[in-house]
This record gives C-alpha cells, structure tokens and sequence, in this order.
C-alpha cells in the first residue's frame, strides 16, 4: 500500500497553529465568557460558573493519560477529531438551556450544565495533548522548540479576540435580548461551535496517522502517565510540582468570573470586556516569540521567577487599579508574566529528566496543573459571594501568586542538565 506524503512541514505547522486557535478560540468564548455570563445573569446561578469549570478541569485532568495511550493505540487523528466533535455537541446543547423553574428543574438545569462540561473537558483531553505531540511526531527535533512557540503564539492571539468576538457576536445578532436573557448568549455559543467544527476538519486532514508517530512514541513529552512515573516525579521534583499547583490554583479561582466581575465593576457590556482586553491579548501574543528568546538568553529559572514576580504584581494591580486604563497595563504585564514563566518551566521540568522518564515528568505537571485549576474553581463558587464586591477571590489568587513567587526563589535553581 502506497502512503501518502507528507505535507511540507511549514504547511503543517501552518494547520497545527489554526487547529490550536481555533479550538482556544472555542474554549474562551464558551468557558470564560459566555458560559458564566450565561449562569451568572441569564439563569441566576451566580455560585455554578466555578463549579461548571471544575467539572471541566476535572475531567480533562484526569483523562490526560488514558486518551494519550488511546492515541498511541489509534492514532492521534481519530481522538483529535472525535475530542471537537464532541465540543461541538455540548455548546449546541448549551445554546438552548433556559432559565429552569421550580426546585426540580433547577437540579435538572445544574445536572445538564455539569454534564455538558465533563463532555467537553474529555474532548479537550482529547485534542490538547496530541496537539502538541503531533509537533514531536512531525518536527525534527532541533525545531519542536521553535515549533511549540508558534503554537502559544497562536492561541494567545485568540484568548484576545475571545470576549470581543463574544461581545460582538452576542450585540450583533441578538440585539433585543438583555443579558438576563438566555437567548442573549446563543450566537456565541453557535460561533464557538462553528470553531470547533473547524477544528474537526482541520485535525482529520493534518493530524499524524498511527503509522506515522510509532518512532516517536518512547520518547514523547506526552506519554500516558502511569503510577510509578507519578510517584517518581513526586519523590523527584514535590516543590516543582508544588509551585505549578499554586499558580494553577490561583488561576482557577478567577478563570471563571473575570468577565462578569470587570462588567461589574466597571458597569460595561460584555464587548466592552471584550474591547478592554483585546489590545493586551494582542500585544502578548505578538511578544511571545521575542520573551522566549529573552528567557533562553537569561536563563530558565530568572525567566520562571520574573514572569512569576510579574503575574503576583499585575494581579494585586487588577485588584487595586481605580481606572479601566491601568486594567489594561496591568493585564499587559500579567499576560508577559505568563508567557514569560510557564514555558520557562515546562522546559526546566523537562530537562530535569533523561528521554524515557521526560513524558512522566511532565504528563505530573499537566495533571497538577488541572487539579489546581478544578481546585480554585471549587472555591471560587463559594468565595465569589462572600463579600459584596466580590474582591475576596482576587485577594485569595494574588497572594497564591505571590507565595508562589516566593517558592519559586527557594526551588527554581540552575541545574545540570540530564540527556
């Protein structure tokens, strides 16, 4: 049987980067906007936007490593497409809740939301993880570096435009419904549909069949994590993991009510939550490609403690800022930060390890950063309300933050590297 050619590998890349932007593009328009402007004002569920994120988070962490050994079984193609497929099914679903009445459907209303978002955290575990071991099956190793950095680039990009297309969107198309309105949110909904559907097409046609990632599978970062590789990244590295806990937990806690706390707030409709975050998003994927470069220049861990210094200071100015101007500042500096160490340490993490202990390693980070992210957003449901400005998971998130960096200057040392 003949096989078919490869695609030039800059026209790979090309596809991977839309894969990644639009399925991110997907995520933020239903996760952190829509979805709890949807809970928050159009059903009156202000406690379940964090819930409902936690049960994404959740289940996506814990599906990591079986989709990862089910794409080494069935190739990386078919999970990749059937992970969209499914977000595509659960935001049509959630386009047509409405307002529940009565104590009994109000449960049946929470079943569903949480329902919906278990489906589409184990789509993502289903994408995510191939996504980026497409580039170690496709890449050349010298490049997969350079590789992964085009892909932050793209899905930074679109956690810019997210809330605006959202905003837009919503403005556009269903312009007599306010916002206590469910109906408000359906052509987002319908939009992020639309991107995950792309996505489907896109992985089908560019995604590494079985045959083609079998010389890769021992030494990939995206191993399926088993227990003793767990337990050896905790007996190995326990302060690392740690640290991307905490900050992981931090960004839980406000993931899922950054956009109905600015509205809020700042009294604006959610394409001016979308305006106001659209020229940092912008700027931040633009400079990622050069704040990576700075980062290998400098050193991983002076890259991992300044971009943890930055986020615990631009989050202490989100909570503090009395202008809309210095949100803008401030979440320019809190998106650098990131950009700054979060690759830093998956790299530090990485190379902390010989090649075939590298995927345990950091499928233990992928699954410490989900539990923190599930375990913020349980909190912030109920911290959210627990004072009238809703300030205290902002408070809680900053100084996780700044624990974090603190942590950071005690663990984050310059070490050997393990070939």
């Amino acid at each position: 049987m003949i096989r078919k050619p490869h695609p030039p590998e800059w026209l790979f890349l090309l596809a991977l980067c839309a894969v990644s932007a639009l399925a991110e593009l997907g995520f933020v328009i239903v996760n952190i906007v829509s979805l709890p402007n949807l809970l928050k004002f159009g059903l009156h569920m202000a406690n379940l936007p964090g819930i409902a994120l936690a049960t994404y988070y959740l289940v996506e962490a814990l599906a990591n490593a079986p989709m990862g050994a089910l794409a080494d079984r069935l190739g990386r193609r078919r999970l990749m497409v059937t992970g969209t497929c499914l977000s595509v099914v659960t935001c049509l679903a959630t386009s047509q809740i409405r307002a529940p009445q009565g104590a009994a459907m109000v449960l049946a209303v929470t079943a569903l939301i949480l329902l919906l978002r278990a489906l589409d955290g184990m789509g993502a575990a289903m994408l995510w993880p191939n996504v980026y071991a497409s580039v170690a099956d496709r890449v050349a190793p010298e490049r997969q570096a350079q590789a992964n950095t085009l892909i932050t680039m793209a899905y930074m990009s679109t956690i810019a435009i997210g809330a605006k297309v959202s905003g837009l969107l919503n403005g556009t198309f269903a312009p007599n419904y306010t916002r206590e309105d469910p109906q408000r949110y359906i052509p987002s909904f319908l939009f992020a549909a639309g991107c995950f559907a792309a996505t489907a097409v896109l992985s089908y046609f560019i995604a590494p069949r079985r045959e083609a990632q079998h010389h890769v599978e021992k030494d990939s970062d995206h191993m399926p994590v088993t227990k003793s590789t767990l337990v050896k990244a905790l007996q190995q590295i326990p302060w690392l993991l740690g640290l991307i806990f905490l900050i992981f937990v931090a960004i839980g806690l406000i993931a899922p009510y950054v956009a109905p706390y600015f509205m809020e707030r700042f009294n604006i409709s959610e394409e001016g939550f979308g305006n106001l975050i659209l020229g940092p998003g912008v700027l931040i994927g633009i400079l990622s490609a050069p704040i990576g470069k700075l980062a290998d220049k400098w050193g991983k861990p002076q890259a991992i403690q300044l971009g943890t210094a930055l986020c615990a200071f631009s989050l202490w100015g989100l909570l503090f800022a009395p202008h809309q101007n210095l949100i803008i500042l401030f979440g320019t500096l809190l998106g650098i930060g990131f950009v700054m160490s979060f690759p830093a340490y998956m790299a530090y993490v990485a190379e902390m390890a010989p090649g075939t202990e590298r995927g345990g390693m950091i499928g233990a980070v992928r699954m410490s950063q989900g539990v923190g992210a599930m375990f913020g957003s349980v909190l912030s449901s109920s911290l959210y309300t627990a004072d009238a400005k809703h300030h205290t998971i902002f408070y809680l998130a900053s100084s996780l933050l700044t624990l974090g960096f603190v942590l950071s200057l005690v663990v984050v040392k310059k070490r050997k590297l393990v070939q």
